[in-house]
């Protein structure tokens, strides 16, 4: 039996990544005004900055479509018998319920249609990579979508995902903060640190400065995960080396594991357009090989 892997363009995986481990995205759509893009297909992400800072309308996403959906489990599904699909979070996002219908019709429409698994990652950015890469493996060794969710279920807990933001105002914009807490948090300069709790996102707490909010993002999850001397620390930002490298710094000068990896990579779009520019996100991982 065959199983294919595919996961959300949201995953935020390198092209590398995907040729390597041998998975598939679905595009998530970039909204500029009445002008529609898919994430990865016909809009880079240096495209997506450029109308970002040009457009006078601000981004928004949404689910990739249903037609991605069903035209990716029918492409697949004519190479394997079976399609195990990895979505991002169900509790920030509708892709689950779309992947659903879209299962549906296509288990509806195709005769002998291969059999399709919808597994809720309840994460974001790479924290789905490397659900998906880790799935990748698992088939390999020829472990079935069943006994790939199971294994993902176990690592899913040991995997802590957190970040902060360095401006408000795009998650106000996006309606996840009301105008008078922006306005108050803007003025006393404080930032959230954010945290995913059971698929959604929490604030866990605020601290006053970007840099402190930075290093807190990064503390939140080591705290989380027993301050673990052995870990796989996978920091993503928006257009924010700067602050990507004093992060590692932190780690390597402050905290000294005894065994450690860091990575510094770029935050896809979809991210990026509810967190805006500036966003620091971190991947903590105790239990897996390191990725890059």
């Amino acid at each position: 039996m065959t199983v294919k892997i595919m996961t959300d363009s949201a995953a935020d995986l390198t092209p590398e990544m995907v040729k390597k481990y041998d998975l598939s995205l679905v595009p998530t759509v970039i909204r500029f005004g009445d002008d529609i893009y898919y994430e990865g297909v016909d809009i880079t992400l240096e495209q997506f900055y450029e109308k970002f800072y040009a457009s006078k309308e601000y981004p928004q996403t949404a689910n990739p479509t249903l037609h991605h959906q069903y035209e990716l489990f029918e492409q697949l599904g004519k190479e394997a018998d079976e399609v195990l699909n990895i979505v991002i979070s169900s509790g920030i996002s509708g892709s689950y319920n779309t992947a659903i219908n879209a299962k549906r019709m296509y288990e509806k429409k195709v005769e002998d249609a291969a059999k399709v698994y919808i597994y809720d990652s309840q994460l974001a950015t790479f924290g789905i990579g490397i659900l998906a890469i880790m799935a990748s493996e698992l088939a390999q060794e020829d472990l079935s979508p069943e006994e790939i969710m199971v294994k993902l279920d176990e690592y899913r807990n040991k995997l802590e995902v957190g970040f902060t933001v360095a401006d408000l105002i795009y998650l106000h914009r996006g309606g996840r903060l009301s105008k008078s807490k922006y306005w108050i948090a803007k003025l006393a300069d404080m930032k959230p640190i954010i945290n995913f709790i059971s698929g959604k996102m929490e604030v866990v707490k605020t601290v006053r400065g970007h840099k402190n909010a930075v290093i807190e993002s990064f503390n939140s999850v080591y705290e989380k995960t027993g301050r673990p001397e052995k870990f796989n620390a996978y920091i993503m930002h928006a257009k924010n080396e700067e602050s990507a490298n004093m992060l590692k710094k932190h780690i390597e000068d402050v905290i000294q594991p005894k065994d450690f990896n860091v990575s510094i990579d770029e935050l896809g779009m979809t991210i990026v357009t509810h967190t805006g520019p500036g966003c620091i996100g971190i991947c903590l991982d105790t239990h897996y090989k390191f990725l890059r």
